[in-house]
């Protein structure tokens, strides 16, 4: 029998005015009654000054939320961990409400079981005279933790969760199908005919319509684990199934950016991640009282056909502190850097001065032109070289200009001598924040280095 997954999500927020709140750390925590799965812990930048009372009980400023992530861009990760888990809340702890309020604010419908152990523990234990989080876990004699971080509080709620045997059976949903039907049904539906290599999977209703899509890197063991699975959420998931689907990728990596590109196409009903459209970051200048020029990083509000490359605010960041570390930028007038007097940050080797004017404004701001000349003009181009769909084939992804152009599949014996070769065999998709997370995530990974190609540096290339 498969166990019941459950999650614990608390967190740190700051209230901005009744009725709303911004998460300012988070931790996901998700777990069997045997053992911990998955745990997601972050701070994230609330975009809002952040009250001295809050940083002097946790300790988090506003210098230590400069650069880290935005709601929009983790919540994806998020998602994943707890998708086809049980939620356990607090009384005392907001966090689950918090949550669901952010990802509502960004578009995301989350919809989840949910169950309190505090009411449980008050159903077991009536006679305790206090319910909240810390008197619960001096009584319980639970692992000493700290109470005032995310992390500390779910792993004590965990281990409160676990040490009432009652929970762990009135905590789970009622299962709608026995094992022999779900059996009966993957039989019917020929699960076993799916091979065990990487693809992009498709649950489809009784009028032929896809409500699930998803990927994996064995197709037939991960589809078999939707049926075993006994949580409400995929019950009623695989009564509405009655066919399946697939494409085969070849690699983890085109499966993602496949899967990617198909859910925001199909919209499925029973997908919640990747749905909702993410506006990128980019970096703008404009000129201070002083007539210096300040380089600042925001939100584009506005559309048009250019596509862009910053999706990530972290990766933005770390691109604006490269260039002004090439062209001896003011780290204050770039928005890393908020003392008083002239700039001392740790991470920059220099400063010009131009924060307390000994550089003229005419000469600094000729730097800032030129680096914003090379952040418009260096952007890479490179293919990624993954394992294709059969003996003798290669699958590529195609990166130009920064922008993910698409992906296709090359025979071994076929002839790949510049860039615009490439284009003959890609299935061409859009460029959005989704792809731009996953092919990041792919090459900044040390081992993966050797997939990447600089088509620049091939032999027929322009």
């Amino acid at each position: 029998m498969v166990p019941q997954h459950f999650a614990v999500v608390t967190a740190n927020s700051i209230d901005l005015k009744p009725y709303r709140s911004r998460l300012v750390e988070i931790c996901v925590l998700r777990f069997t009654c045997n053992q911990e799965l998955n745990a997601y812990c972050s701070l994230v930048n609330p975009e809002y000054a952040v009250p001295k009372i809050f940083t002097k009980l946790t300790g988090i400023d506003r210098a230590t939320l400069s650069g880290k992530p935005v709601f929009c861009e983790i919540a994806e990760e998020i998602l994943e961990v707890l998708d086809g888990a049980v939620v356990l809340t607090l009384e005392d702890d907001s966090a689950y409400r918090v949550l669901c309020k952010e990802l509502k604010n960004i578009g995301y419908k989350f919809s989840t079981p949910a169950l309190s152990i505090t009411a449980r523990v008050q159903k077991a234990y009536p006679h305790l005279e206090s319910f909240q989080l810390k008197n619960l876990t001096e009584h319980f004699n639970l692992p000493n933790v700290n109470l005032d971080r995310p992390h500390g509080r779910a792993k004590a709620a965990a281990a409160l969760f676990l040490q009432i045997p009652k929970l762990e059976n009135e905590g789970r949903p009622r299962p709608i199908v026995g094992l022999e039907e779900a059996q009966l049904k993957m039989e019917a539906l020929q699960i076993r005919a799916l091979n065990r290599k990487p693809g992009v999977y498709y649950f489809k209703d009784t009028q032929d319509k896809i409500i699930y899509i998803g990927k994996a890197v064995r197709l037939r063991d991960r589809v078999r684990s939707h049926f075993t699975n006994k949580t409400a959420r995929e019950i009623q998931l695989c009564e509405a199934t009655v066919k399946v689907d697939f494409e085969s990728t070849g690699s983890n990596l085109i499966a993602e950016l496949l899967e990617s590109d198909e859910i925001k196409k199909n919209r499925p009903p029973f997908n919640i991640a990747q749905k909702g459209r993410t506006a990128p970051y980019i970096v703008i200048s404009s000129e201070n009282k002083r007539g210096y020029l300040q380089l600042s990083i925001v939100r584009k509000d506005y559309s048009d056909s250019v596509n862009e490359v910053f999706y990530n605010r972290n990766s933005v960041a770390e691109r604006l502190m490269e260039v002004c570390d090439i062209f001896d930028l003011c780290p204050k007038l770039c928005g890393f850097h908020r003392i008083k007097g002239k700039c001392d940050h740790p991470k920059f080797h220099s400063c010009p001065s131009a924060c307390i004017g000994e550089i003229g404004s005419e000469e600094y701001n000729k730097r800032v032109k030129k680096a914003m000349t090379f952040l418009q003009n260096d952007l890479k181009n490179f293919a990624i070289w993954v394992k294709g769909r059969k003996p003798g084939e290669m699958g590529f992804v195609l990166v130009r200009n920064g922008i993910y152009l698409g992906y296709g599949f090359v025979d071994m014996s076929d002839q790949i001598v510049s860039a615009d070769d490439f284009e003959n065999y890609m299935v061409r998709k859009k460029h959005t924040y989704h792809t731009t997370r996953i092919i990041d995530s792919f090459i900044r990974k040390p081992r993966n280095k050797r997939h990447i190609m600089d088509i620049d540096k091939m032999p027929y290339s322009n």
